[in-house]
């Protein structure tokens, strides 16, 4: 027998919380559940997104790490060929 699908989400979108799955027994299954619901002591104080902020660099500052970026780079093809 074929049925419609039906329309919307289904999932509940707009009910999820990632503070419900910090409380979830099962929070394991949740894809990104350690950065977004971290529990335990290990969180505590601590800056889980640390790799995703930004820096305080100036643009001469970012001018030389891409030239010494490009300099290992060219080394090591160097060295390859």
């Amino acid at each position: 027998m074929y049925h419609p699908i039906r329309e919307g989400t289904r999932g509940g979108q707009g009910l999820f919380s990632w503070a419900q799955v910090s409380a979830d027994k099962d929070r394991e299954h949740y894809l990104g559940h350690s950065v977004n619901a971290p529990t335990g002591r290990w969180q505590k104080s601590q800056d889980v997104h640390w790799y995703n902020r930004e820096k305080k660099q100036s643009d001469k500052e970012k001018a030389e790490e891409l030239r010494m970026i490009k300099e290992a780079e060219a080394d090591a093809i160097a060295v390859a060929l």
